[in-house]
């Protein structure tokens, strides 16, 4: 019973952090991990490459959550579809590998999506 309170007061403050720091126009591990984490405890019964994907989507956003297709540019479409296919594979909920996804998002698909 414990564990369970201990899991879920962590949880808490993951996402307390989350929604008091500031926005970045870079990939964020923070974000990234704290998704992750909030996915698998409230989705245990998700597909493996759910949760990243998931979270992969709503980290790279640099303005912040948004369901207007429009609002969003090409840099956020091309570097979505570049960390899929390159930063997220080996990326789990148990280990999700924030910073080598960060850096993977940050450099490789940084720059393969600069006009």
């Amino acid at each position: 019973m414990e564990g369970k309170n201990v899991k879920m007061i962590s949880l808490m403050v993951i996402v307390m952090l989350g929604m008091f720091v500031g926005k970045s126009s870079a990939f964020s591990k923070d974000c990234f991990v704290g998704c992750l984490v909030t996915c698998a405890v409230t989705h245990p019964n998700k597909h493996i490459l759910e949760c990243p994907f998931t979270c992969l989507k709503k980290c790279i956003s640099k303005k912040g959550p948004s369901n207007k297709i429009e609002s969003l540019g090409d840099d956020h479409y091309c570097k979505l579809g570049c960390a899929t296919a390159n930063c997220i594979s080996k990326s789990t909920p148990q280990n999700p590998r924030g910073d080598q996804v960060e850096h993977c998002v940050n450099s490789y698909c940084a720059k393969k999506c600069t006009n």
